[in-house]
């Protein structure tokens, strides 16, 4: 069985020795008329966030996102409340669920539950309908002290076309819930997408590739996108000579900064060409938003030093493009190493998903907003649809509908508090800044780089060491010296894509 589990949550009961724990209270289920349920738990000051997801009489094999589920991030009255009117139920059948509930910054999960329908809800409920307000009168399953039965009054219904919303998409405003944009690649629509030309410096984390406009690279196939990274010494002309001592020029490269070095390098000395193709597309000139959800279903890469990128970037860096003044929103991140651990011991394979933000490439704290979740399996062996829900005040983070984690930071207090020089530029009146303006989508594969693979780290079943190190000026070289090694890993290098959906908030 996959079992997910979330820092968060073990932070709440290891990592703060006084802080307060919250008990899930057991969830109350009210039976409908003509169909459907209410799940239900109590409300508490603190509760920020009941997550419900259920199955009618299948059992979960993992924190799956289920038949039915809702993420409820307001109560109705005193009580967090999912409701459903699109199943029928019969005495006797069963509802699986499980359940997430964000209790102040920690998550806490309910997991392996089933609930049995003790009555036909055709003898339990009643209801009367007028043209504008349903009455539903419900019969409690498991009613608290000697309450039976509970009368609920819904809101009448709005009949207003747009509902406002904080999101906006391409610097105008839209819809509440409002799906603004979607692409399920049943061709490559480079309307949409912009493939990147450049070779990448330490912006990010001076990946060890050309990012190159190739159908090789970059393509689709079955209704999936397909980013593939292939060596460079596999394509004519480029054997191992003219990767140590010729030239690259990339045709209809731009640089962000207008730097010749990402358009073009010859190789001298412990300079090589990069020895890795890529590629990397983006949504730049055609979408843009702030404020909305992201689900990314995708099937992540495996093999030594690869990693997926699923980003969100910001569209004009209005708080400056050096040392990713204007932030980096990570979806789903992953060191797709087979088996990888640090010089401690500690894993950080494929089995390790990441997601987050970043406000700096300063080393010690570049990792301070990205947080983790653990499978038994490599993500990279199914397919999993990624989530980032991006609030005026939050920022939330989920695989398969569970939410393993939610930042909550005035990035501009920690900025200034550890004095990053961009931090004074923040909007002093929104603690998100800078994760206030609009981002874009990029999609891609990285390998190698200075940034994501820990010094001294372990691959593999033999622990073969990690072959550069970060801060050495060979370490691309001796990258490209170890390739016999990681090549022979790299069985499932793809990063494939079956759908981007971005809905308003």
């Amino acid at each position: 069985m996959k079992k997910y589990s979330s820092l968060p949550v073990l932070c709440a009961l290891i990592c703060f020795g006084e802080a307060q724990i919250y008990t899930v209270p057991e969830v109350e289920f009210e039976y409908l008329k003509p169909m459907g349920f209410k799940a239900s738990i109590p409300d508490v000051p603190g509760v920020r966030l009941f997550a419900f997801h259920a199955r009618l009489n299948k059992p979960f094999q993992q924190f799956e996102q289920g038949d039915m589920y809702e993420d409820v991030t307001e109560p109705i009255g005193d009580r967090w409340v999912f409701q459903t009117t699109k199943v029928s139920l019969m005495e006797g059948q069963q509802i699986y669920y499980w359940l997430y509930v964000q209790y102040e910054d920690e998550g806490y999960v309910v997991s392996n539950q089933k609930h049995t329908i003790k009555k036909n809800p055709k003898t339990t409920t009643t209801m009367k309908t007028t043209t504008t307000t349903t009455t539903t009168t419900t019969t409690t399953v498991k009613p608290k002290a000697t309450k039976a039965t509970t009368t609920v009054k819904t809101a009448t219904k709005k009949t207003s076309p747009c509902e406002s919303t904080t999101t906006t998409v391409n610097g105008a405003t839209t819809c509440a819930g409002k799906l603004i944009f979607e692409d399920t690649f049943q061709s490559l629509d480079l309307k949409k997408w912009h493939r990147e030309v450049r070779i990448p410096l330490d912006t990010e984390s001076a990946e060890f590739v050309s990012y190159q406009d190739s159908a090789a690279n970059s393509y689709v196939a079955d209704g999936q996108l397909v980013i593939v990274p292939t060596v460079l010494n596999a394509q004519p002309g480029f054997n191992d000579e003219r990767i140590r001592t010729g030239e690259l020029i990339l045709s209809g490269c731009k640089s962000p900064t207008n730097n010749e070095y990402e358009c073009r390098r010859k190789a001298a000395l412990f300079t090589i060409l990069p020895p890795v193709v890529s590629a990397k597309l983006n949504t730049r000139d055609s979408f843009r938003f702030r404020y909305g959800r992201v689900e990314i279903r995708a099937k992540l890469p495996k093999g030594d030093w690869i990693f997926p990128q699923l980003l969100l970037q910001p569209w004009e860096n209005y708080y400056g493009y050096a040392d990713l003044a204007s932030g980096l929103m990570l979806v789903a991140h992953i060191l797709s190493n087979e088996q990888l651990t640090t010089r401690e011991g500690v894993q950080i394979d494929g089995h390790r998903l990441r997601g987050g933000v970043i406000v700096t490439n300063e080393q010690k704290m570049r990792e301070t907003f990205m947080k983790a979740n653990f499978l038994d399996e490599h993500f990279s062996d199914d397919f999993h649809v990624y989530t980032l829900t991006w609030r005026p005040e939050s920022i939330a983070l989920s695989v398969d509908g569970f939410q393993y984690a939610t930042l909550r930071t005035d990035f501009r207090d920690y900025g200034v508090t550890n004095n990053l020089a961009q931090a004074k530029l923040w909007n002093v009146n929104n603690t998100m800044s800078p994760f206030d303006r609009e981002f874009y989508i990029s999609l891609g594969v990285g390998v190698g780089g200075i940034r994501d693979f820990p010094d001294y780290s372990k691959s593999g079943p033999f622990s073969t060491p990690k072959p550069w190190n970060n801060t050495s000026p060979k370490a691309e070289y001796f990258f490209y010296q170890n390739r016999n090694s990681w090549h022979q890993t790299w069985t499932e290098p793809e990063l494939k894509v079956d759908y981007v959906r971005v809905y308003a908030l």
